[in-house]
């Protein structure tokens, strides 16, 4: 199926998402923070050869780098720029904000069962263009 990052600080929702990606037939890679997030997509350190994943599952919340920085680097960055970013936060109110803002293609708020999760990426995987 696809490859998903998912970026949150929270390694219980982390193990929760991944499991639950993971039995849906997904490839999944975790990390602890926005700036893990950016390091892993090849960004920050600049690195052309990291493999991009077909989407980007990112909490705002986070230490040092939050969510909304780091997309803002990844739609800067014109190797990442067209990776869909599924924002999920318990901060529904900010919804608004990231999608028209940064262009996120989805918006989840916690707390949310299985199925939305899964929804949402296959939603995303549906409308998705290939990356550049």
């Amino acid at each position: 199926m696809a490859e998903i990052l998912i970026a949150d600080d929270d390694p219980d929702v982390t193990k929760m998402m991944a499991a639950i990606l993971r039995q849906a037939g997904h490839k999944v890679i975790t990390c602890d923070s926005g700036v893990a997030a950016l390091k892993t997509l090849g960004i920050q350190p600049d690195d052309a050869t990291a493999e991009l994943p077909d989407i980007l599952i990112l909490d705002i919340m986070m230490p040092k780098t939050d969510g909304y920085m780091a997309a803002t680097v990844i739609r800067k960055n014109p190797r990442t720029r067209a990776i869909p970013i599924l924002v999920v936060s318990a901060l529904h109110d900010l919804s608004r904000l990231f999608t028209a803002t940064l262009q996120v293609e989805e918006f989840l708020t916690k707390p949310f069962t299985p199925e939305d999760l899964t929804g949402r990426v296959a939603k995303i995987l549906k409308g998705r263009k290939p990356l550049a």
